[in-house]
């Protein structure tokens, strides 16, 4: 599995890839979220994965890390 935290003002989300899945996972780090909605997306398309991110940061650009996964979905 390999983790990419994000950061952007006061908003973090931790941007997982199960790689022997092929899993995305999103989870909000935010304090502001309650803990029980803070999955914000789980499966197999990364651009559903990567709204679900700029849901909670805005508009980013895909960090070096997970350009790999960009290009093949």
């Amino acid at each position: 599995m390999e983790e990419v935290r994000i950061q952007k003002h006061d908003r973090s989300v931790s941007f997982r890839v199960a790689t022997d899945a092929g899993e995305f996972i999103v989870f909000d780090l935010s304090l502001s979220s309650p803990t029980r909605n803070r999955t914000l997306y789980s499966g197999k398309e990364f651009s559903l994965a990567w709204a679900a991110a700029e849901a909670v940061l805005g508009e980013i650009a895909v960090p070096d890390e997970l350009l790999k996964f960009a290009t093949t979905a």
